[in-house]
């Protein structure tokens, strides 16, 4: 999906959506929010949302960010974040939102993460 500064690749790695952005996350993007709305609402629990290629967070990025977290939760879901980089992760601490979200480094670490949470599927 591409927006005007913002590009969304989705992505399935065990049952978990994978979300590649690549831009800005801001009051003029709001497709990261519906695209995650629509996701959640069609039945996906697990998110991760790698921050890694983000050049750019403004308030309203950090409010969409918290609206996916809270629709995930209010489900019993999860939300992690990857590689957010050295702005977008001075942001969060500024915010105290580093306390609320799961960040990793690297997605493999957010997955197994993910996995010892998820509930076993039995026969």
């Amino acid at each position: 999906m591409v927006c005007m500064d913002l590009y969304i690749e989705i992505r399935e790695v065990k049952d978990i959506i994978v979300m590649d952005l690549a831009g800005r996350v801001s009051v003029f993007e709001q497709g990261l929010r519906h695209l995650a709305t629509d996701l959640i609402e069609s039945g996906e629990r697990h998110l991760i949302i790698n921050l890694a290629n983000v050049s750019y967070v403004d308030n309203s990025g950090l409010g969409q960010l918290c609206w996916i977290y809270t629709l995930l939760q209010s489900r019993g879901g999860e939300m992690a974040l990857v590689s957010p980089t050295p702005l977008v992760r001075q942001l969060l601490s500024i915010t105290k939102l580093d306390t609320v979200f799961h960040s990793f480094e690297s997605e493999s670490q957010a997955i197994a993460s993910m996995e010892t949470f998820r509930p076993a599927i039995s026969a």
